[in-house]
């Protein structure tokens, strides 16, 4: 006989736990509090990553424009 454990706990865990990560980097964006509680997880990540790579490019912009002035 073959036990067959539920892993539907251990889903729900690793869901919440994501859910959770996504709501401390939603509230970390640049936005007012109401426009963040209306995102919808999906539409959070896509804020944040455009977040990241609009600060990311900067950054370089930045790095390169001090390179270029020695």
């Amino acid at each position: 006989m073959v036990s067959r454990r539920s892993t539907k706990g251990a889903s729900k865990a690793r869901r919440d736990h994501i859910n959770h990560e996504i709501r401390n980097m939603r509230a970390l964006l640049p936005i007012v509090q109401e426009d963040q509680e209306r995102l919808s997880y999906l539409h959070s990540m896509a804020a944040i990553c455009t977040y990241i790579r609009k600060s990311v490019l900067f950054q370089v912009g930045k790095v390169q424009n001090i390179l270029t002035e020695f």
